[in-house]
This record gives structure tokens, sequence and C-alpha cells, in this order.
């Protein structure tokens, strides 16, 4: 796996070339999902879904505010289904037929 730059390199990229920032970012990320095995696809959804509310954010502060509540929602929902796998298999979903409109 590649080696992540010190902190002093990290928050020079920062303030000074962020777009170089951001394409370490996903380069790591994507090196880490790809190792991922079968759950691959899961980390790429959770990264997609990431990376678009990052787009919304206008600071670097706000950037963190929302990968950590991001993360932390996820973990939470980890933790539910942990404490109580059989309450998250018994969650199905009702499917509703379309009624069709008579010619």
């Amino acid at each position: 796996m590649a080696e992540l730059p010190d902190f002093d390199t990290l928050m020079w990229m920062a303030q000074h070339s962020p777009a170089e920032l951001d394409q370490l970012q996903q380069n790591l990320s994507e090196e880490l999902i790809s190792n991922a095995g079968k759950n691959a696809w899961q980390l790429r959804a959770v990264n997609q879904h990431l990376t678009h509310k990052l787009a919304r954010c206008s600071n670097p502060y706000q950037r963190c505010i929302t990968t950590v509540t991001l993360m932390r929602n996820k973990f939470d929902s980890l933790a539910q289904v942990l404490q109580d796998p059989e309450h998250f298999r018994n969650n199905v979903a009702q499917v509703l037929p379309f009624k069709r409109k008579s010619a």
C-alpha cells in the first residue's frame, strides 16, 4: 500500500495544492477498496456517497465534520446490526404493485 505523507506535507498540500491532495485521497481510497475483496462494492458505494457530500462543502472544517458524521452514522448502523441481527434480517420492505391505468 502506498505511504501516506507526513502531517506537515499534507498540511502544505491542503494550503498550496488542494487538487493534488484530493488526487492523493482518491488514489489511496481506490487502492484500499481494490484490496477489500468481496466488500469492495460496499466500500465503493460509501466512498461515492462521501465524495458527493464533500463536493458540497465550502471549507476544510465542513469537509472534516461531514466525513466524521457520515462515518459515525455508518458505525452506528453496523453496531445496531451486530447488537440485534434478527431485527436486521426481519426488516423487509413491502413491495407495492403499480396500478395499471385502463385504456
